[in-house]
């Protein structure tokens, strides 16, 4: 007998190898950003990060034209919403299209986290990870990844196998999650930086 798999009311984190076109302009562009201290945002205490430097790219300070990375986004929240429409075999999302509204990327230290939060601003959110910290040799397994809440707790019983998911910041990587998912950044001791664009996009009417 083979069984075949389907999927009700699952949390869908996807990810994907940024193309080497896009991370070099992306690379660059964030090496251009976190050489302006002055822009830096970390003090803001609505935001997550506790130590740092946060800076917004879209829109920016800077009259730097990210139409491009804007474009790029939005086909990647685009595929998304095409892998969720295939495996929930819905066809809600196809009278939607993703709208970025907001980038900004990150940069920290040893030592330095994100504490745990959502992204109320959007319904598709991602990182796409740029560098990653050279970790201490006595480093746990949980140190510099992001971790996500999902929204049900874990029961065997009742088939719900996870409630936390966890990524290591790979350069060169995006990954993209339901705005609403919470997560943190764990904070890490070694070399190096972590630094990231994160991004938020909102579901419109392809009409509008």
């Amino acid at each position: 007998m083979t069984l075949k798999v389907a999927y009700f009311q699952p949390s869908i984190l996807a990810i994907d190898t940024v193309p080497p076109v896009q991370f070099s302009q992306i690379f660059s562009l964030a090496e251009t950003l976190h050489s302006h201290p002055e822009l830096n945002d970390s003090d803001n205490p609505f935001i997550s990060i506790r130590g740092g430097q946060q800076i917004q790219v879209y829109p920016n300070q800077l009259n730097i034209d990210v139409g491009w990375l804007v474009k790029w986004i939005e086909s990647i929240c685009q595929g998304y919403m095409d892998l969720v429409s295939q495996q929930s075999g819905t066809e809600d999302l196809k009278m939607c299209k993703p709208v970025v509204t907001s980038i900004w990327t990150i940069r920290q230290f040893a030592g330095q986290y994100q504490e745990m939060h959502s992204h109320p601003a959007g319904n598709l959110s991602g990182n796409i990870y740029i560098s990653a910290p050279e970790l201490a040799n006595d480093s746990k397994a949980s140190d510099s990844q992001i971790l996500f809440r999902l929204p049900h707790t874990k029961d065997v019983s009742k088939f719900i196998m996870n409630d936390t998911w966890k990524y290591s910041p790979t350069p060169g990587t995006v990954i993209v999650f339901p705005s609403h998912l919470p997560h943190t950044v764990y904070p890490w001791q070694g070399e190096g930086h972590r630094t990231v664009m994160a991004f938020d996009a909102r579901l419109v009417p392809k009409d509008e």
